[in-house]
């Protein structure tokens, strides 16, 4: 399976040995703004902004795939009136460009009930694509015991962030395995949300909000950091950002 991050936007491209293309986001968080008393537009109007986003992206790559890596909306427990509005608005929209798999994420109690119906709901232990696990990140895989089954992890949940041009910006992150073994590779999504980096959004640190980091040696592992435009902003071990500084959480690098 090749992993290419799209440039301009917190998008991941996965092109599939069966020759399917897919294209795969993390954290939404649809309804963030609303419960924080940021005003935005309305429900249907935020879901739809997203769809455009991913619809564009479609036509540049062909791709017709959707993997959401959990946390779609940001309450967690039942849907908010404005979730509820937003899950059907952007679910309905999305079923008509992409086959979607949507996996549940700590965000996403109660979404089934009320998303559109041809959307495939994926449980917390993710799917398996040519040797590559697709979690949201705050569960084990489905092959838990055994983390070094796959030759890659692809994950959300961390919402990795820095400091850019005085701002914090979501970056996407990748950890390479220096040694022989696997994962080979694992890549953190950036969130999704426009809004989660100004809004102060970060969950915590990675090693007790990531089980899965606890099954390898971190030692093995190097990081690399790139903005969405795809340049190179951070590099270096990667103990140096899964176990970051007192106070400050897993997004906030």
């Amino acid at each position: 399976m090749k992993l290419k991050p799209l440039k301009g936007d917190a998008i991941l491209s996965a092109f599939a040995d069966d020759g399917r293309l897919f294209l795969v986001i993390g954290d939404v968080h649809l309804g963030l703004t609303d419960r924080l008393g940021i005003r935005r537009p309305l429900p249907e109007e935020e879901a739809l902004e997203d769809c455009a986003r991913l619809t564009t992206a479609s036509s540049e790559t062909g791709a017709n795939n959707l993997i959401v890596l959990g946390d779609i909306k940001h309450g967690l427990f039942e849907p908010s009136p404005y979730e509820k509005k937003a899950l059907r608005a952007m679910t309905e929209e999305l079923v008509k460009t992409f086959e979607v798999w949507i996996m549940k994420g700590n965000h996403d109690y109660g979404v089934e009930e009320v998303m559109d119906p041809r959307v495939r709901v994926i449980g917390k232990e993710g799917l398996e694509l040519d040797r590559v696990a697709f979690i949201h990140g705050h569960s084990l895989p489905r092959l838990s015991q055994s983390i070094e089954s796959y030759d890659g992890v692809v994950s959300g949940h961390l919402h990795p962030q820095l400091m850019l041009d005085g701002g914090w910006a979501p970056v996407w992150l990748k950890l390479m395995n220096r040694k022989r073994g696997r994962p080979r590779e694992i890549v953190f999504l950036p969130h999704f949300n426009r809004y989660a980096s100004r809004a102060g959004y970060q969950p915590g640190p990675p090693m007790t909000i990531a089980p899965f980091l606890n099954r390898l040696d971190i030692n093995r592992y190097d990081f690399e950091m790139m903005d969405l435009e795809l340049h190179r902003v951070a590099r270096g071990r990667a103990s140096e950002v899964l176990f970051p500084k007192k106070g400050s959480g897993a997004g906030r690098i």
